[in-house]
């Protein structure tokens, strides 16, 4: 008789242990849609206030993706072209154009960099960004004789 007493024990046990876990669940679960029916109610509110306000002549600022495209020289676009998304595509633009041994690379073969964008000049050298991961990296590319002889990582964003 001991043993069914210590096993029904056990089960209502379980059961308790269960029970509580669904109801923190479920609790966590109300104060998510409260958190997020407060910010919808503070984004209306926003956007109430912005539409009650007199219309201001606002300046244009120019955004990153609306600036004036600069001109890449031959080279350095075919070398951004061969730039997939992936590491081993950096890696194989790097060797084609020229960057081994002498030129220190400053890491950019191990990174999956994708949509390469020029985004300035200076004499020989071209900045740019490209994806990688969730982040942007931007580099310094400088050329001489149609080979890359500089890469400056100038980080993320």
């Amino acid at each position: 008789m001991r043993i069914h007493e210590i096993a029904i024990t056990s089960l209502l046990a379980l059961c308790l242990g269960a029970t509580a876990c669904d109801k923190a669940d479920d609790k966590k679960a109300d104060d998510k849609k409260t958190d997020d029916k407060k910010a919808d109610d503070k984004k209306a509110d926003d956007k109430k206030a912005e539409e009650a306000k007199p219309e201001e002549a606002k300046p244009e600022e120019a955004k990153p993706e609306e600036a004036a495209a600069v001109e890449a020289s031959p080279e350095m676009t075919a070398f951004l072209g061969k730039f997939d998304g992936t590491d081993a595509a950096v890696t194989a633009a790097l060797k084609e154009f020229g960057a081994d041994e002498t030129v220190a690379d400053d890491d950019m073969g191990m990174y999956t960099l994708g949509e390469p964008k020029v985004v300035g000049k200076d004499g020989d050298c071209f900045t740019f960004e490209a994806k990688a991961g969730m982040t942007i990296r931007t580099y310094n590319v400088c050329w001489a004789d149609g080979k890359i002889n500089k890469i400056e990582d100038k980080g993320m964003r």
